[in-house]
């Protein structure tokens, strides 16, 4: 079974930012709205494609629109990966 930690998500922001400096993701900043770490909707939601992508599972937009933190996209995901 996959897993989808912060490492993980690490990994998806970074290749969203293609080696250009993207803001950290750690435990203190894990419960921060995207907005504040400065990532638009448009960055959002290229790594939630990227993320459907590469561990299969699906997002809907309506789902998105409540997934504002790392945390909870971070959680969701895990979620549909264990249910499968």
């Amino acid at each position: 079974m996959a897993t989808f930690t912060i490492t993980e998500f690490q990994g998806i922001v970074n290749a969203c930012f293609d080696g250009t400096t993207a803001e950290e993701i750690k435990d203190s900043t894990l419960h921060t709205e995207f907005t504040d770490l400065g990532f638009d909707s448009l960055t959002v939601y290229e790594i939630v494609t990227r993320i459907q992508d590469d561990y299969a599972v699906t997002v809907p937009d309506e789902q998105l629109d409540e997934l504002t933190t790392p945390a909870a996209l971070i959680q969701y995901v895990q979620g549909q990966l264990t249910a499968v």
